[in-house]
């Protein structure tokens, strides 16, 4: 039996889509000192998308 759990099978634009419905989310995550750091929102853009299409099929 195949194990179907976080079998993530999502496009790069479904991906971008989720990114950009939790871009509130990931901003607030970023925050340091009280201002937004940009590479940490980077990085954690770059985990997120990493995450949900790790499991494509190439």
């Amino acid at each position: 039996m195949e194990n179907n759990f976080n079998n993530y099978n999502l496009s790069n634009l479904e991906i971008e889509k989720i990114l950009q419905d939790m871009q509130p989310i990931i901003r607030q995550a970023s925050k340091t000192n009280g201002h937004v750091d940009e590479d940490c929102e980077q990085k954690i853009r770059i985990a997120l998308f990493n995450k949900l299409s790790r499991n494509r099929k190439k």
